[in-house]
């Protein structure tokens, strides 16, 4: 199920909050309605968002927007509050918030915020309608979802694009694609391949640089991995994904450099612990 238009709202249970999530939800958009934190981080936990609109007092929109952000990079995150100077605004955009919009915002321009988002989001993934149109008669047709071929070693995304995998990648998005749900918890994924001396918080710490780096190299390749933390537990592949061991890439494979990725991730993991 496509969820690019899934948007958590939090706001007040009054009559121009539900307008806004009314006009929303008629442009399209599937709103989850919030009215405090702690229900917000539920419904995030239990069904991550690519969208969440914050509005509450700054305060509560700036510990959101960090402890989200912290959660999800690639997350479009909206924040609306009483912005009494430009000082607030910087605050709020460096917590981690994408925009900063008046309380008397109207659910047009709202949308339209989203929208744009949204557009950042799957332009990253090569996936905006408009790019490449004149070529758009020579390529392959879209697949339906992503897939890991070549026994592995490379994902490709919805609209064909490759990216080779280093030894910890490989066994990362294999076992997500053989888990229920798709999801798997960082002790899990551990528990074969670390050293038994490391620490619980080296362990972590480990899985969390390793998909740090996976995404950074998705991203410099025009991919957003639909990868989500959950929070306090471990990740999730948030989109169909099959192992597809007849297709193969002809590329340069990334196991040569397999070896030397992985003991840099530990390096890291080691150094931030």
């Amino acid at each position: 199920m496509n969820n690019t238009l899934d948007v958590i709202f939090l706001g007040r249970d009054d009559a121009r909050h539900a307008r806004l999530v009314e006009s929303l939800s008629h442009l399209g958009f599937n709103v989850r309605r919030c009215h405090d934190l702690v229900d917000v981080y539920d419904r995030y936990s239990r069904r991550p968002s690519p969208l969440v609109v914050l509005e509450a007092p700054l305060p509560d929109v700036h510990n959101a927007a960090v402890r989200l952000r912290a959660i999800d990079r690639s997350l479009g995150l909206v924040a609306i509050a009483p912005f009494t100077d430009s000082e607030s605004r910087i605050r709020t955009l460096l917590c981690g918030a994408d925009a900063c919009l008046p309380p008397d915002v109207t659910g047009l321009e709202l949308a339209a915020v989203l929208q744009a988002l949204v557009r950042r989001a799957v332009g990253l993934d090569g996936m905006d309608p408009g790019a490449g149109a004149d070529s758009g008669a020579s390529e392959e047709p879209a697949q339906e979802g992503w897939r890991l071929a070549n026994k592995g070693w490379t994902l490709i995304s919805p609209k064909g694009r490759t990216l080779g995998l280093t030894t910890g990648e490989r066994d990362f998005l294999s076992r997500l694609v053989k888990s229920p749900d798709r999801k798997i918890s960082r002790d899990a994924f551990l528990a074969d391949g670390a050293d038994e001396a490391d620490s619980g918080i080296t362990r972590r710490r480990f899985v969390d640089v390793m998909i740090s780096r996976l995404r950074r190299k998705a991203a410099a390749n025009q991919m957003t991995l639909p990868i989500r933390a959950v929070h306090g537990w471990g990740y999730m592949f948030a989109a169909d994904i099959t192992l597809d061991l007849d297709y193969r890439v002809t590329a340069p494979s990334a196991r040569a450099d397999g070896q030397q990725a992985w003991r840099s991730e530990e390096a890291d993991a080691n150094a931030s612990a």
